[in-house]
């Protein structure tokens, strides 16, 4: 049997964009910093902390974030809300993360973004994620994300893939990728069942490539992809055998 040459899990579009992305981050943050970079763990070694579902988790978790995320002289104010719908628009606030189950029409925001005056921003988190402490750091990293490229001035009009790539290559691909795709089971006072939900603005193969490239940036690798959910590991390491397969497989190596 003759089998064919590794392949990525994304369009030859999405891979152009997705490595003009990096080029991008490269410009911004320097490709030293990036290959110095630690991808964020959910271990104890990152958070250090008991997450009950409390907004005090989200006060460390956003601490952490940022920390992690190396802002500085940012005056950040955190405050919840609870499920917000998407019909309404505010002026001036970037409504990000929205979750929308299958086959169902709801849909809500998960976090928000505001600027509110030199260095001043406001990252609002939908009560529900309290709960769930993975999705909740994917989501503050994600509204962090946006302060980074836009309170900064990198870009000019909101972009969420971009966005969300960013998260990536700051480290939080974990978070980012294992939130993408929520299957859980759910249960009521007569009925129960399975419900699947979809984060985020990037699909799963998108952001498995883009976790690939920035393995390749890393000096000390580490095996971080053991925390990647079974979907998302095996089209990860899909990417990595593609980059890994010939010198012009891709732009970084």
């Amino acid at each position: 049997m003759i089998f064919g040459k590794p392949k990525p899990t994304v369009t030859p579009e999405d891979k152009e964009w997705i490595e003009d992305a990096f080029i991008w981050f490269e410009d911004q943050y320097g490709r030293d910093f990036l290959k110095n970079l630690r991808i964020v763990e959910p271990t104890k070694e990152f958070f250090n902390h008991q997450f009950t579902g409390t907004e005090a988790d989200a006060e460390f978790a956003l601490n952490k974030i940022t920390e992690f995320m190396d802002i500085k002289g940012a005056n950040i104010e955190l405050y919840y809300f609870s499920e917000a719908p998407m019909e309404f628009e505010d002026e001036g606030v970037v409504v990000t993360q929205n979750t929308e189950g299958t086959g169902t029409k709801d849909t809500y925001a998960l976090g928000k973004y505001s600027e509110n005056g030199p260095n001043k921003f406001e990252i609002g988190l939908e009560l529900k994620q309290l709960k769930n402490p993975q999705s909740m750091i994917a989501t503050l990293a994600h509204e962090l994300s946006h302060l980074i490229l836009l309170g900064e001035g990198r870009i000019d009009e909101n972009q969420e893939e971009l966005t969300e790539l960013n998260c990536i290559a700051l480290g939080f691909g974990i978070f980012t990728s294992n939130s993408i795709f929520n299957f859980q089971q759910w249960q009521g006072t007569i009925h129960q069942g399975w419900q699947a939900n979809r984060l985020g603005y990037i699909p799963e193969q998108v952001a498995a490539y883009a976790m690939a490239i920035f393995n390749n940036y890393q000096n000390n690798p580490t095996n971080w992809s053991e925390h990647l959910n079974k979907g998302i590991k095996k089209m990860y390491e899909k990417n990595l055998k593609y980059l890994n397969s010939n010198e012009n497989a891709s732009r970084f190596k």
